[in-house]
Order: C-alpha cells, then sequence, then structure tokens
C-alpha cells in the first residue's frame, strides 16, 4: 500500500479543501446537530469553511492528501477568529437550539489556549477513510509543530475521532454537553 502523500494547499485549492471537509462533516454528529437540516448544513458549512480557511491559507498552514482525499485547516497561535463572520448562518439553526448552540461554542472557548496551534476542522473523504490520510495530516501538521517547541489544541467532535487524537499525543482535557447536544471533548497536545 501507498502511503498517503500529504501537500500544503494553496489558495487556488480552496473549493476542493472545502468541498473534501463538507464530505467529511456531513455526517459529523456535531455539526448536523448544530444544522440538522442537510441543505442548510452544505449551505452553511460552506460559510464557515470559507471563514477559517482564510486564517489558514493567509498562513500557509492547510494541508491536503495530494488528490484532496483529506485535508486539514490549522491557525497558529495567538489568531483571533472573528465568530461574527458565522452569524449569518445562525438564521438556519432550529430556534428552539440557538442559545444551547451558542453556550455550546462559548463553553470551547475557555478551553482554547491563546498560545497553542489550533486545528478547527480536518477531515478525509468517507469514500477514503481507514487508508491512514488522516493520521498523516495529522503527522505532517505536528512535526511542524514540534520543530517550534509549540503546543497544539482541538476539539474532538466524537468518540472515534478523540481515539485518533490520543495516538498521536492529544489528551482530552474537558467534555463539553449541553442539553441534547452530542458530546464534544477539548484536547490538547505539548510538544514532543
Amino acid at each position: 500500500m501507498d502511503f498517503p502523500n500529504i501537500i500544503k494547499a494553496t489558495s487556488v485549492d480552496l473549493e476542493r479543501v472545502k468541498g473534501v471537509l463538507k464530505l467529511g462533516f456531513a455526517s459529523d454528529a456535531l455539526l448536523r446537530w448544530v444544522f440538522p437540516d442537510a441543505s442548510s448544513f452544505l449551505k452553511c458549512f460552506d460559510i464557515w469553511m470559507e471563514e477559517f480557511s482564510k486564517i489558514a491559507f493567509e498562513n500557509d498552514i492547510v494541508y491536503s492528501e495530494k488528490n484532496f482525499y483529506g485535508a486539514s485547516l490549522w491557525h497558529p497561535p495567538g489568531v483571533q477568529f472573528d465568530n461574527s463572520a458565522l452569524e449569518p448562518t445562525f438564521a438556519s439553526i432550529p430556534h428552539d437550539r440557538i442559545e444551547v448552540v451558542i453556550k455550546f461554542f462559548e463553553e470551547f472557548e475557555k478551553y482554547h489556549p491563546e498560545d497553542a496551534w489550533y486545528l478547527p476542522f480536518i477531515a478525509v473523504d468517507p469514500a477514503k477513510q481507514r487508508q491512514g490520510i488522516g493520521s498523516f495530516l495529522l503527522k505532517d501538521a505536528l512535526q511542524m509543530i514540534d520543530k517550534k517547541n509549540d503546543r497544539a489544541y482541538l476539539e474532538a467532535s466524537n468518540e472515534q475521532n478523540k481515539e485518533l487524537y490520543e495516538r498521536h499525543g492529544f489528551v482530552e482535557i474537558g467534555r463539553v454537553q449541553f442539553e441534547d447536544s452530542p458530546p464534544a471533548f477539548p484536547m490538547i497536545r505539548d510538544p514532543r
């Protein structure tokens, strides 16, 4: 079996990166809890990917499998994401859930260290999963972060992903869950 070939994606690859991330998160319990309607998810997640990818592309830290079977967006330490950019998508969150969703993401902020590299999104095309692509995407980014002697932070949106991150040295530092939301797990990784 060939090992996945990981590359740095550039802004010309934006649509391919957004496409694989959208496919990878289409069945994510947390994001589908936020946007249970399929058409709303597709429309809103596209906006989310547009906004979250800006920082990653500006800092040249978008990793992808060479065929765009998987991709990851990273934000460097100290960068503040402007959550107001996502406000247009709030109208697509079920009305009776909006306050809980806001509370959920505010809770994430309590765990998010400013001095760590942040992985807001990583995903692999469901048709290409279980081939090591996610591990190689993590490995390449973490090697770069380790060389800088920095920490990395993420929020695992399910137990299966949490296990993958633990294999790469991430440690659970909390559990976020409100009312009928699925649980998510803030995780930190010290440099190696």
